[in-house]
């Protein structure tokens, strides 16, 4: 009985189901049913869909947010430094404010994020090979805002591992002697083989020749003089400063752009010429005596320089500006063949703070060993063969091997050495002595010399150059043209007063004009030297 009591109430229950079903059918219609249906779903997506990006954007970088606004944790990464929570304002009484900061920060300064903005950054694949661009071109780069940037600048130095104390060889009359193996200059001070091993044995206080041998300091009396009114503003603080070099008028002042407010306020620029550069710019810039400036540039000319080689001279303030400027925490240099186009600050945070390093400098974009980055100069008549054979010789029989992945996680033995962004503490000072006395001592070519140094001071201690991807390089410069190149290119020709459509773009193998567009050499341009001009491509993430 129980058993049939529970069929009918089955039965009465689908029967119930079906009427409801055939009621709401016969009363809406199918059609309506099914959009009701579709409806119903879309809003089920839609609601997903929002939980899904609000999650994503939680987590996603938001690079140009407001200073004022972020809120940030405690934790240390990426950076395993510690970083500054403090900085100069006009009335702090922190104790752990930055006494001599070149940066008024207007808003109180917040403190750093648990996580990095641009931890989520990654590069946008490549495309395909029909549509790539022939030859080294810039790629994105993630960078914070300035003012974010200068939040993560580290309270502390770099540690210098091993080396506390670096003092450089003073020496009014350096004498040459052969017997001794000694080589170089006299401004180098004619550094012996001996004093060249000595060099690279790390101690915690070391002496070593570095250039300006002579004079009372770096800059008087030495070679490469400076003029007495400049020489104390150089000994000033600066947290940063940018500085460059035209020797010879071998190129042209390129402004910087894109500089904040905050930046163009606090960091200087500083650019080093000739004498014969100096007449140069009187005559063809808005140079005065009065503002010694270019632009953003301030200008310092050197006196009695001690080379007749403009490229070796203009390795001294390339590798020596810790001596020029005792009193600078970072420098940013650029080759004059470059334009400045993204912030200082901006560049310090992506390439040292943000990787924990204190020194960076780009690979070369084609070459990483040195033996074939020597051959490529004597094709190119960088220099003169012999001076490069008797260099890579003399590397060769010190233990100087091609570069092979054994070396790894050191992924170049060639930079491309037109920007060095550096900390200046002890470790990277050395370092770049060094690297000034295989200048001074063998070829200008400091491609050659880069990996020498390098590698004989990570022999004795557990140091890293930071040595990123030239495509970044060219995201925060443009290369220009040497003035020579630039006054030999023929004028543009005018422009018509008839505005013509632009031709549709054609396949490769196409004649234009008579001229086919294979990419070929013609016999008129067999032998010369192409100058790329590339521009850079800069990108926020915003």
């Amino acid at each position: 009985m129980a058993h049939c009591t529970n069929t009918m109430l089955t039965s009465n229950s689908k029967d119930k189901e079906r009427s409801l079903s055939f009621l709401c059918c016969w009363y809406l219609g199918r059609r309506r049913v099914a959009m009701l249906l579709l409806l119903s779903l879309a809003f089920v997506v839609f609601v997903l869909g929002s939980y899904t990006i609000n999650k994503e954007s939680s987590n996603s970088p938001n690079i140009h947010q407001s200073i004022e606004t972020i809120e940030f944790g405690s934790n240390q990464t990426p950076l395993s430094r510690e970083l500054s929570s403090s900085f100069y304002t006009g009335n702090s009484n922190n104790d752990h404010t930055r006494g001599r900061s070149d940066v008024d920060i207007i808003h109180p300064p917040p403190s750093l994020p648990s996580h990095h903005p641009c931890d989520s950054f990654s590069f946008p694949p490549p495309p395909p090979p029909g549509f790539r661009r022939p030859g080294p071109r810039p790629c994105p780069v993630c960078y914070l805002s300035p003012e974010e940037a200068l939040a993560h600048m580290p309270k502390h130095p770099f540690e210098s591992p091993v080396l506390k104390n670096l003092t450089y060889i003073r020496e009014e009359t350096p004498v040459k002697r052969e017997e001794e193996g000694q080589g170089g200059s006299e401004f180098g001070g004619y550094p012996s083989l001996e004093d060249r091993t000595n060099s690279f044995d790390i101690k915690e206080s070391m002496t070593v020749h570095c250039g300006f041998v002579k004079g009372t300091k770096p800059g008087h009396q030495t070679g490469f003089d400076i003029d007495e009114d400049i020489l104390p503003e150089m000994d000033q603080f600066h947290e940063v400063i940018v500085a460059s070099a035209i020797f010879g008028k071998y190129d042209l002042i390129q402004e910087p752009v894109n500089i904040s407010e905050m930046a163009r306020k606090n960091i200087p620029f500083y650019m080093f010429v000739d004498e014969e550069t100096h007449s140069y710019l009187k005559n063809t810039s808005s140079y005065t005596e009065d503002n010694k400036r270019v632009g953003l540039w301030r200008i310092i000319v050197a006196h009695n320089v001690p080379y007749t080689d403009a490229r070796r001279n203009g390795k001294i303030p390339k590798l020596l500006l810790h001596r020029l400027f005792p009193n600078v925490k970072y420098s940013i240099w650029i080759d004059a063949k470059l334009q400045l186009v993204v912030d200082p600050y901006q560049i310090l945070e992506r390439f040292l703070w943000r990787t924990n390093s204190s020194l960076a400098i780009s690979r070369h974009y084609r070459r990483f060993d040195v033996f074939v980055e020597a051959e490529a100069n004597k094709a190119a008549r960088k220099y003169d063969n012999a001076s490069i054979d008797y260099q890579v010789e003399f590397y060769k029989k010190e233990g100087l091997t091609p570069y092979t992945d054994a070396k790894l996680p050191i992924t170049s033995d060639v930079p491309e050495g037109c920007t060095i962004i550096r900390e200046h503490i002890p470790i990277t000072n050395l370092f770049t002595c060094v690297w000034f006395n295989e200048v001074d001592r063998f070829t200008s070519r400091d491609q050659l010399s880069f990996a020498v140094a390098r590698d004989k001071i990570r022999e004795k201690v557990d140091w890293n150059i930071n040595m990123f991807l030239d495509c970044e390089r060219r995201n925060f410069v443009k290369q220009v043209y040497h003035r020579d190149v630039l006054m030999n290119m023929k004028p543009p020709r005018a422009s018509s007063s008839k505005v013509l459509p632009e031709p549709l773009p054609l396949p490769r193998g196409k004649s234009v004009g008579g001229r086919a567009t294979t990419g070929k050499k013609s016999s008129g341009q067999r032998g010369r030297k192409r100058h790329r001009k590339v521009s850079a491509g800069v990108k926020n993430m915003r």
